[in-house]
C-alpha cells in the first residue's frame, strides 16, 4: 500500500471518472433522501461528509470490522481532519456511489479518501479525505493494534 498524505493522496492516483477499476477502492450505493437537500432539491453541502461517514464505515464492514466491533474492544475513531471538493450537485433521488479507500494508517491515525460519483452517468459530484485518529474510552489517543491496520489497509 502506498503511503499517501492529504496533499498527495490516493486520489491522485485513480481516475476519478473511473473509480471502479481499481480493486483497493470500496464502493457502497446509496440514494439522496429528501431530508438530505436544501430547498431547490440539491444535497445541502455538509451531507457530503455524511456520505463519507457512510463510505467508511461500510469498507469497515465490508473489511470484516464493523465499527461496533471496535467499540467493544475500547476503541473509538475521531475525526480530527476532514476536506471535501465539491465539483458537481447530487440531486433528491438520485443514486450515488461512495468509494472510499485507507490511503495511510500508522499506529494512532488513519487517512481515508473519498469520491462521489452519480450513478447515473458517473458524473463527479465530491472528493476528499478525512483523518481519524485512534482513541480509549477516555478519550485518550491510543495505538491501533496491528491487526486492526492489517484489516483496514488489506486489498478487497
Amino acid at each position: 500500500m502506498q503511503n499517501c498524505s492529504p496533499t498527495q493522496t490516493s486520489l491522485q492516483l485513480l481516475d476519478k471518472t473511473k473509480p471502479y477499476n481499481d480493486l483497493l477502492w470500496h464502493r457502497f450505493t446509496t440514494r439522496v433522501r429528501y431530508g438530505e437537500t436544501d430547498k431547490m432539491g440539491i444535497v445541502y453541502h455538509p451531507n457530503y461528509l455524511k456520505y463519507f461517514e457512510l463510505g467508511r464505515t461500510e469498507l469497515m464492514r465490508a473489511r470484516g470490522l464493523p465499527y461496533s466491533e471496535l467499540e467493544r474492544r475500547g476503541l473509538n475513531l475521531v475525526v480530527v481532519e476532514a476536506n471535501c471538493k465539491y465539483k458537481g450537485s447530487a440531486i433528491y433521488d438520485e443514486e450515488i456511489i461512495i468509494s472510499t479507500i485507507v490511503s495511510e494508517a500508522t499506529k494512532v491515525k488513519i487517512l481515508f479518501d473519498y469520491i462521489l460519483n452519480s450513478a447515473s452517468d458517473n458524473r463527479l459530484l465530491a472528493e476528499g479525505y478525512t483523518v481519524l485518529a485512534c482513541v480509549n474510552t477516555d478519550s485518550k489517543v491510543i495505538k491501533l493494534p496491528e491487526e486492526v491496520i492489517s484489516i483496514l489497509t488489506k486489498s478487497m
